[in-house]
């Protein structure tokens, strides 16, 4: 039992307990080690013991209506099983074993005996309880993953340099960071336990081989980097996780850094299937490995745009603030025109080649000005598809330079749609296709419309994406519609008589307004750190020639909103114009 009182006396949760607590938990639990991959419990299972984490790091993931959803980490020093076991309640969530784990275990009786006998032990964990309920993404930021395997998947890459550069421009955000450069013996794991208890970050330099440093990397890394060059084609199979059959496989993330180097030896989509890529990068200049950066040591910023029709137009606004300030946008996503403008700034573009195109699409004519006599909706949508293809061409949504995801809303089952893959035209066409004002988008069996009907702002699947700030912009609150137009409406005939064919008849605002309505009080599940949202006065949602004015009010509420949060987002700023 040496080894286990020394492990104990070395955790900051337990070094606060009277050494015969620590004496009495040792004698009263069951010590023993769980495999990498390996659930502990499951979701709905009975909850008769309480755990402690002695080493390793655990997953806690929970079953969701549209899949399951990773909902924290616990690390090394930390209970799990807790709160199920003192409410006397089924688990709420399954967990399983991220790398192998030393636990030790009580059982409901032991338990409930050491409570009653030591205090000190009823009142650490009453604290813990308290700060996971009433911190909850605290409490997942600070047991986040962080040793991070950066593996080269060619010899030609010389991943050692690459990972010591990303680990000098991390420390450029005030985080300790500790490199390992690949190697061919693997440290003890005591060793690895006490660097990763003392930094914020860990970095794993690898190359793929048959080698005792190699299969540590595999086993101890949180998260994996596969950097591949866009010169190259994968092995398949990938030799990138150990051969297990465990449940938690899935959940081991895996991102991948395209080279851009030589010739393209094939579609970045492959690569993205030979190591089930979560996530894409794409490292072309110091920008990219800033980014990269920023996402590994969790203080990236992620932009999240809403839908709104033409009111979006002032989150064209909003980002040339954010750019102007030196806010870096390292993730983009959006929800019908709000995944409009999001993959603008996909494409890198300039704030002027922005204005150009959103010009040319939306404003100087209206896009959906092809009316027809309403069968599946009011217009033909032929005229929006065009102008995605002329602006849009044939990019795809993995070879963004930014990652990016829009979403659609999936009528036959009820659920949101992520396009993460794929030709980014036909994403932007299903995001935006409003029920009865443009044609659904049919996917095999699948009827897709605009995402603003389940989803119009999806800070929640942002938060899933990265670990740093998320910026919200929405356009889509109140003001967006006027009720005075749908006071004693004319007739189709006299509308058109006053009107001509090219404006869009007050239905089309109905329309567009009953698929973003939300219930803006509600609160969000993962609301964004910074909530901006613009007044965009006398611009309702079909207003697609007043640009200007929407555009100058995203701007200056976003100056605005910058100065306000200009402690936290002036050290990002900061660094990164450092860079």
């Amino acid at each position: 039992m040496k080894p286990v009182v020394e492990r104990l006396n070395q955790l900051e949760f337990f070094r606060s307990l009277e050494p015969a607590t620590r004496r009495a938990m040792i004698d009263r639990g069951q010590w023993y080690s769980l495999a990498g991959g390996w659930e502990l419990f499951k979701q709905g299972a009975p909850s008769d013991t309480i755990y402690f984490v002695l080493s390793g790091r655990l997953i806690v993931v929970r079953q969701c209506p549209d899949g399951e959803e990773v909902i924290g980490y616990i690390r090394a020093g930390e209970p799990v099983g807790e709160m199920a076991l003192l409410s006397d309640e089924r688990h709420s969530a399954s967990v399983y074993a991220l790398r192998d784990t030393e636990i030790l275990a009580l059982s409901q009786a032991d338990f409930d005996a050491l409570f009653e006998e030591h205090s000190d032990l009823a009142g650490l964990l009453v604290r813990a309880v308290l700060g996971r309920t009433r911190h909850p993404k605290s409490n997942f930021s600070q047991s986040s993953p962080r040793v991070f395997a950066l593996i080269g998947s060619s010899p030609s890459i010389d991943i050692d340099a690459l990972a010591n550069r990303m680990a000098k421009k991390i420390e450029r955000y005030g985080l300790s960071v500790h490199f390992m450069p690949d190697a061919e013996t693997a440290p003890p794991t005591q060793t690895a336990e006490n660097i990763e208890a003392t930094h914020d970050i860990v970095i794993l330099a690898a190359r793929i081989a048959d080698s005792p440093w190699y299969r540590f990397v595999l086993r101890q890394a949180d998260r994996f980097f596969v950097f591949a060059r866009r010169d190259a084609r994968p092995s398949k199979p990938f030799p990138l996780m150990p051969a297990e059959d465990s449940p938690a496989r899935k959940f081991r993330l895996v991102d991948l850094v395209i080279l851009h180097e030589g010739e393209p030896a094939c579609e970045v989509l492959e690569w993205v299937d030979a190591i089930d890529a979560n996530r894409i990068f794409h490292l072309r200049n110091d920008a990219c490995v800033n980014r990269l950066a920023r996402a590994i040591g969790g203080v990236s910023v992620g932009l999240v745009l809403s839908g709104g029709g033409a009111r979006a137009y002032a989150q064209i606004g909003a980002v040339k603030a954010l750019r102007e300030a030196g806010v870096p946008i390292d993730f983009v996503c959006g929800s019908s025109m709000g995944g409009i403008v999001a993959a603008c700034v996909a494409m890198e573009w300039s704030d002027e080649e922005i204005e150009r195109r959103i010009c040319e699409a939306f404003v100087f004519s209206n896009p959906l000005s092809d009316h027809v006599l309403p069968v599946v909706a009011l217009t033909r949508g032929k005229r929006v598809e065009d102008r995605l293809l002329t602006h849009f061409g044939d990019a795809r949504i993995e070879d963004l330079m930014l990652p990016f995801f829009c979403v659609s809303s999936e009528l036959t089952e009820g659920v949101v749609r992520v396009h993460r893959r794929g030709l980014l035209r036909k994403a932007l066409r299903a995001s935006i296709a409003l029920p009865g004002i443009l044609p659904p988008v049919v996917d095999g069996a699948a009827l897709l419309v605009d995402g603003a009907v389940i989803n119009n702002f999806p800070t929640d699947l942002m938060s899933g994406m990265h670990r740093g700030l998320t910026i919200g912009i929405d356009v889509a609150r109140r003001g967006s519609i006027r009720a005075a137009d749908f006071e004693d409406p004319p007739g189709f005939l006299r509308w058109i008589g006053k009107h001509g064919f090219r404006s869009a008849p007050p239905i089309v605002s109905l329309l567009m307004r009953s698929a973003t309505a939300r219930h803006e009080n509600t609160l969000m599940a993962h609301p964004a750190d910074i909530m901006i949202a613009p007044d965009v006065a006398g611009v309702e949602l079909r207003d697609w020639r007043l640009y200007g004015s929407a555009v100058t009010s995203g701007y200056e509420v976003t100056k605005d909103a910058i100065k306000a949060h200009w402690a936290t987002l002036g050290p990002i700023a900061e660094a990164a114009r450092g860079d």
